[in-house]
């Protein structure tokens, strides 16, 4: 049995805790906002209250903590079982998502979901949303499925189910909106049918679930008395009046966040949530965390000048006991090339100099930006690591494997029962497969009924429905034995009975990428293994449904391990919940970052200058800035202003390289030109001074042309006419 720590010992933990930290510890009863800026030790904070309400009496089966990634749940879950050994184990630590999938198993079939139902990702999203634009006579926009399913998500994270939707789409009369209107309704009739749902659903369905359900909601509102959730600033409609619902009977609400690192918006966060919360709970109290333990001064100095030019934020400095640090480093290259390059030889540096590559982090505003960063480190022989690209989960093989599972769970599940009609390859071809699909439209079944049918299905050769009884016979041997056992021994058995390790065995002797797919599979074996000690160390359910659910809870940034000595490179936006010793922040370019046309719009450039202090606050020690004047976009040159973030973070303008050009220009242009100038270039048209740059003979000149590119100019050199 393990030791369960005394009162005092619990107590004594808390001791280290700064002012502001022990103060949110001591309001255990009734709303409470915790402001944490970055590095200010929150999760500390979170799991020492949670450990000091069990103290003080609370049951830790009747805590509820809520957060955004399974990583943060992980190391949420494994602090309070440190903090309190034999009883932090109860308390109720998930994901939203996670959450509400538990909710929805155990009522779901009160809002039309099975208890056995499938978690589609994104792929399996697409794949429904391409056969409904077929269905409807659309396949010309498959193109915009993508765009689509992004637009259902966001009515679903605004709690708009598909009649909902319709009818504001109808009211308002948009051609478009009544578009993606149509396509919602058949979307969300397939996943009916097939008994399955998207995480939109998750959230969706259970908020439904409680509004609609008066024992139900009572039951839950009674049955958590303290409720915490992480990272506020990120919960978007449906996650705010899910708290909402659930705090209602108690109100022993604690919320944690930052306004300052809101960078979901796209995803349907909603600021105001965090910054309107003393609105909506009266009579909150209100601690905030301005004690950094990350970063140095310079570096949280320096963002600070950016995220108080913000009008909508909570008024907090953060500042840190270390020393003050090195200054910023600002790089301007010529193009995004020497961007690259610059930065891989700076990581040499670096690594000469006792760094670790794990220790560096590369941050760019969009993924495309990676490629010149790739090559540079390569030919530098630097190892690296993508974060958000490709994940483990969606690899080919995987997802075959995991689809064989989820028949099993989920026999309906049309989508997962057609990837592997011919996986491994069992002579059902594509005409087979047409003729199946085409009797299931007539008789209105599922595609597994379909298999039951096959003697009365006509244009089947004996070939095929040899072959269709075969792996019908297949599907019922297994689940006659059991998809509820270990997910490791469900999986072994369903590799070796399927054939499908023995093609690739047969494969691998003769093509390496075959061979690399069943490395992949035995990792998934291990991993499942992994899950089962988890499992047996907290009692939770080892099974194959277990795992499956786990795997389509997991996000992207979980992937993300310190273990592993490579230098990391990700967008921004993944970099939130990490630090580094080494942050390069790439591409400072206005289009860039800010993206587009931000500046146009004051929340989408609130937005991005969080999304800047964020991509700052990462770094502990070092943060190195670097902008190209010339950037290749779809094959074209565009020439670029420096990020307006630059300014604002008091950051010196770096050295200016000298191009002068053969011939003098008239001395005039040394004393007539001034900002705001008009003046014509020769090569480049007409433009506007927008910055003077030193004096006399050494006075450089950025002027912007109407095509929206910039040049620098020494003057004295340039050809340039005013107007």
């Amino acid at each position: 049995m393990p030791q369960v720590k005394s009162q005092s010992a619990v107590s004594s933990s808390t001791e280290s805790l700064n002012p502001q930290q022990q103060l949110a510890l001591q309001h255990l009863s009734g709303p409470l906002l915790i402001l944490a800026g970055a590095g200010t030790g929150k999760t500390r904070v979170i799991t020492h209250r949670i450990a000091r309400l069990i103290e003080t009496g609370a049951d830790p089966r009747r805590i509820l903590a809520v957060t955004f990634t399974h990583k943060a749940a992980q190391e949420m879950r494994r602090r309070v079982d440190h903090l309190c050994p034999g009883k932090g184990a109860a308390v109720w630590i998930f994901t939203f998502h996670s959450f509400c999938n538990r909710l929805l198993r155990q009522n779901g079939r009160a809002v039309g979901l099975p208890p056995y139902f499938t978690l589609y990702d994104e792929e399996d999203q697409k794949k429904l949303i391409l056969e409904c634009l077929k269905e409807l006579g659309w396949e010309d926009q498959k193109n915009k499925a993508s765009l689509y399913l992004a637009l259902i998500a966001r009515a679903k994270d605004d709690l708009l189910d598909a009649q909902s939707y319709a009818i504001h789409s109808a009211v308002q009369k948009d051609p478009h909106r009544e578009t993606v209107a149509r396509i919602y309704l058949r979307y969300q009739q397939k996943l009916e049918k097939l008994g399955a749902a998207d995480f939109g659903d998750l959230l969706l369905k259970t908020v439904r679930l409680l509004k609609e359900n008066e024992a139900i909601c009572r039951h839950y509102q009674t049955f958590f008395q303290h409720i915490s959730i992480d990272e506020y600033q990120d919960t978007n409609r449906a996650q705010y009046v899910l708290a909402k619902i659930l705090a209602e009977k108690h109100r022993n609400l604690c919320v944690v966040g930052d306004d300052d690192q809101s960078i979901y918006l796209f995803r349907g966060a909603d600021i105001r949530n965090i910054l309107e919360f003393e609105k909506d709970f009266p009579g909150a109290f209100v601690v905030t965390l301005e004690q950094n333990y990350r970063s140095t001064q310079k570096i949280l100095d320096a963002a600070w000048r950016i995220i108080h030019q913000n009008e909508n934020r909570k008024p907090k400095r953060l500042w840190t006991e270390k020393k003050s640090g090195e200054p910023i480093s600002l790089l301007e290259l010529a193009t995004e090339y020497e961007e690259g390059r610059a930065v891989a030889s700076e990581i040499q540096n670096l690594l000469q100099n006792g760094a670790a590559p794990k220790d560096a982090a590369i941050f760019y505003r969009t993924n495309a930006q990676s490629r010149s960063f790739e090559e540079a480190l390569r030919r530098c022989r630097i190892p690296y690591r993508l974060i958000g690209t490709v994940r483990f989960y969606e690899r080919k093989e995987i997802k075959d494997a995991l689809s064989y599972a989820r028949v099993l769970i989920n026999p309906s599940d049309s989508l997962s029962l057609s990837r592997i009609l011919n996986v491994p390859r069992r002579n059902i071809g594509n005409r087979t497969q047409e003729i199946l699909r085409g009797w299931c439209k007539e008789k209105e079944i599922s595609l597994w009924e379909a298999l039951g049918e096959i003697s009365k299905i006509s244009g089947l050769t004996p070939c095929a429905r040899k072959a269709l009884q075969s792996l019908c016979d297949l599907l019922k041997t297994l689940q006659s034995h059991g998809p509820q056992r270990a997910a490791s021994e469900a999986m072994a058995e369903i590799l070796d009975r399927s054939g499908y390790l023995q093609e690739l065995e047969e494969e691998a002797q003769e093509d390496p990428q075959a061979a690399g797919r069943l490395a992949n599979l035995q990792e998934l074996l291990n991993a499942m293994k992994e899950f089962e000690e988890q499992c047996a160390l907290s009692g939770g359910d080892s099974t194959l449904g277990a795992y499956l659910e786990q795997v389509a809870l997991e996000a992207a940034a979980d992937s993300y391990s310190e273990k592993e000595d490579s230098v990391t490179l990700m967008t921004v936006h993944l970099a939130k919940g990490l630090e580094f010793p080494i942050v390069f922040l790439t591409g400072m370019e206005e289009g860039l970052f800010p993206i587009g046309s931000a500046g146009h719009q004051p929340k989408d450039l609130e937005e991005e200058r969080r999304l800047c202090y964020v991509g700052m606050t990462r770094a502990k020690e070092k943060l190195i800035l670097t902008y190209s004047d010339t950037r290749r976009i779809f094959g074209q040159t565009y020439y670029n202003l420096p990020s307006r973030f630059i300014e604002e973070a008091g950051l010196a303008q770096p050295s200016v390289p000298e191009a002068p050009l053969p011939a003098k220009a008239s001395p005039r242009n040394l004393i007539q030109l001034r900002l705001g100038s008009r003046v014509r270039h020769p090569q480049f048209g007409e433009g506007q001074v927008a910055q003077l740059i030193g004096g006399g003979e050494s006075l450089k000149v950025k002027v912007v042309f109407e095509d929206g590119r910039w040049r620098k100019f020494l003057v004295q050199y340039a050809p340039l006419e005013i107007l």
